[in-house]
């Protein structure tokens, strides 16, 4: 890590990957390790890959299978955790000379230990004391610890003699120890690879050397004592004393008090550019003079740039609140710039406001792509299960979020242009009367129509599937009769039997469903899944409850183990979550009440931004609304509950469920989340439903299948006091 002013003060993950990969000799050929360390976080699936490949899969050729098993593990931890304090703690007054020991001495050496008492645990080797002791060398201690487990000098057992190559490779393995040389990763291999020949397989062998040549290398990297850092760790010393964000605001606190003039003026130019707050004639004048004249007296004072993104953002949200769009984004491409990894918690709203811009401006998707990749990164957004880092729905609700950004009442009283006065692209409003005096065109049956909203968007979709969005039963029979293919899918991937499957839901009319499910559809229709709501007709029909309308949807070769939905649910665990609600209503309350007073997790922010839910944000992480009307969100809650049990009932769910493990839905299949490891068994036998966890095990469910917890169905039971389920459990099998 090379201490360099122009650097952000927090290292950059590619930095710290390139660091690591050097420590362990790493080969990095090919891979975009230094480019992610140059340019920082251009593209999130680089990033993933580069840790797979470089860090844990070519350590796993040297050490086997603990590189995956501890040191993958590890590796996410410290990112997990490196993430949380990158987006707490902005180093707004720090450059990288600053920082970077204090990040060393409380943050990476603390977890460096900790990966060594994981190790230790794991696996014999040398004493960690003598390992991490400033007086010893790494490589020493190792191969003194070697050289008791073969019983005399290993060098002399695996290259016997005095004279030649034997003579050449003790010298090597003697400049080893030393610390004279330290060995490559290749070397280490090829070293152990002769052991095994002329001794017997140490598996902690390549690790422990690996550990000790990695510390010997970053020490020649670091002027400080890295080893006797760790070393506080594997004594179970508290280390660090305090936590690493308060060591770190202690120090942006004294740095920011050489600059008070800065601090002062930069709080009340930000109190009056609150995005909200109404503004007074003269404001957006006095403002502007206000930033420059901060601006140069910052870089008389912060000549090294440290608060240079406070003035970028400062102008372009002086911009965006004069109704100047396109003039307010070079400057928040410029604090974005200058933000990363420098500000904290203030990123999340850099990323927001330009997001937001950025997918209301035309021709800005470069920018909005490299706003996603950071924020993909840094867990702002979920990672994108498709290949494209940026899908067309998120224009549309990015771009809805730009009038909750930056609301009417707080611009500037001289800003002319109004964002109702644009047509922004989102929900649309369309008028049902206006849609059912449309005439089919019988002469061109798959034509794609043009649908206008009231506030002026427009869609296209192959008119089947328009009409049957609305239940219009003979205009779709007309279209049917003159030819119009059932598997015409919009710009979405919906099909006509998907929206008339929802409008049976929404309505309970079925007329338009019926006529269409005695049509053949192709496999790929009826397995199309929606790329924003993520939906399949079987999905939707589960969500309508009728059996029959299932059964016809298997008859056509619905796939039943196909995951769907924002959460990948498998149609059988959906059907099992859609049981336990209708069985249990007063749990189910509990559970929607308690998810919107709680932070949503990444999965739910995903379906809140998916579902165009506007007051949660860009990001779909804003719950504060319903955490602050509480009475609100409890009857809205209350209001899904009483839907939920007046549209179903239990025999017909029952029915839904015997006639998918009919066809050949998998009990047993795990799932990712809410919990991993969890199978459609495991939340019957958590909900307690007795008969269909009966129905399951008939098909090959397993009760003593563990999950990604080691937790089985009886102790899932027991843990959520399932009586009735343990009641049949014990009856089964006893």
């Amino acid at each position: 890590m090379t201490m360099t002013k122009q650097l952000p003060p927090y290292p950059r993950f590619g930095e710290c990957i390139s660091a690591l990969a050097g420590a362990i000799d790493a080969n990095k050929a090919g891979s975009d390790v230094g480019r992610l360390a140059r340019e920082g976080d251009f593209d999130w699936r680089r990033l993933d890959m580069v840790i797979a490949e470089v860090l844990v899969d070519n350590s796993a050729t040297v050490i086997g299978d603990i590189a995956h098993q501890i040191f993958a593990r590890w590796v996410s931890s410290v990112r997990s955790a490196y993430t949380h304090l990158v987006l707490g703690v902005s180093l707004d007054a720090l450059g990288r000379n600053e920082a970077l020991p204090v990040l060393v001495e409380h943050f990476f050496a603390p977890f460096g230990g900790q990966l060594l008492l994981q190790v230790s645990a794991e696996l014999p080797g040398p004493d960690l004391q003598r390992l991490l002791a400033d007086s010893e060398q790494p490589l020493r201690v190792t191969f003194e610890w070697l050289d008791g487990a073969v019983g005399g000098p290993v060098e002399k057992l695996l290259y016997p003699g005095s004279t030649g190559s034997a003579r050449f490779e003790q010298e090597k393995v003697r400049k080893w120890r030393t610390g004279t040389d330290i060995p490559s990763a290749q070397s280490i291999k090829l070293f152990y690879r002769k052991l095994v020949e002329c001794w017997k397989p140490i598996p902690a062998c390549p690790v422990w050397l690996l550990i000790a040549s990695a510390l010997s290398r970053l020490e020649r990297q670091w002027p400080g004592s890295l080893r006797s850092l760790m070393l506080l760790q594997a004594r179970g010393i508290a280390s660090p004393s305090r936590p690493v964000e308060d060591v770190l605001s202690e120090l942006v606190v004294r740095a920011g008090q050489a600059w008070p003039e800065l601090a002062q003026a930069g709080c009340y130019l930000w109190h009056d550019l609150r995005r909200t707050s109404a503004k007074q004639p003269g404001d957006r004048d006095r403002t502007w003079q206000q930033i420059e004249a901060l601006e140069q007296l910052a870089k008389r004072l912060d000549p090294e740039g440290h608060t240079a993104y406070h003035y970028s953002w400062m102008k372009g949200r002086w911009h965006a609140l004069s109704g100047q769009y396109q003039e307010a984004l070079p400057h928040y491409k410029q604090a974005f710039e200058q933000a990363c990894y420098r500000a904290g918690h203030q990123i999340k709203d850099i990323v927001s406001e330009a997001s937001c811009l950025s997918a209301f401006l035309p021709k800005e998707r470069v920018f909005l792509k490299q706003l996603k990749h950071v924020g993909i990164v840094l867990g702002l957004y979920r990672k994108p299960e498709a290949g494209t880092v940026l899908e067309d729905w998120e224009l549309d609700q990015l771009a809805l979020q730009l009038p909750v950004e930056f609301p009417a009442c707080g611009r500037f009283v001289e800003c002319q242009q109004d964002l109702t006065d644009e047509p922004i692209q989102g929900w649309l409003f369309l008028d049902r009367d206006a849609i059912s005096k449309m005439k089919p065109d019988l002469k061109a049956p798959s034509r794609v129509r043009a649908v206008h909203s009231a506030d002026g968007q427009v869609r296209r979709w192959p008119q089947l599937r328009l009409f049957a969005s609305f239940g219009l039963f003979e205009q779709v029979q007309a279209l049917l009769d003159a030819g119009a293919s059932v598997d015409d899918l919009d710009s979405s991937n919906a099909s006509p039997l998907l929206c008339a499957i929802q409008h049976a839901e929404q309505t309970g009319r079925c007329e338009v469903l019926d006529l269409l499910l005695v049509h053949p559809h192709q496999p790929a229709t009826i397995n199309a899944l929606t790329q924003r709501k993520r939906l399949t007709p079987l999905m939707c029909a589960i969500d309508l409850g009728l059996p029959d309308v299932v059964a016809a949807l298997v008859e056509q070769n619905a796939d039943v183990e196909q995951r769907a939905l924002t959460d990948n649910q498998s149609p059988l665990y959906y059907l099992v979550t859609q049981l336990s609600g209708r069985v249990n209503p007063t749990q189910m309350l509990c559970t929607l009440t308690a998810r919107m007073m709680q932070e949503p997790d990444s999965v739910l922010k995903d379906t809140l931004r998916r579902f165009g839910v506007g007051l949660a944000g860009a990001f779909g992480s804003n719950t504060t609304a319903l955490g602050s009307h509480q009475e609100l969100a409890i009857a809205v809650a209350k209001a899904m509950v009483d839907r939920h049990v007046s549209r179903h009932s239990v025999s017909k769910l029952m029915r839904i469920a015997a006639i998918l493990l009919e066809a050949g839905a998998k009990p047993n299949a795990t799932h990712r989340y809410p919990v991993p490891g969890r199978t459609p068994l495991m939340l019957a036998a958590e909900s307690d439903l007795p008969e269909l966890l009966d129905l399951m095990i008939q098909r090959g469910g397993d009760p003593l299948m563990p999950d990604a917890h080691g937790q089985d169905s009886w102790q899932i039971a027991r843990a959520f006091h399932s009586r009735r389920v343990l009641s049949y459990l014990s009856q089964r099998y006893r």
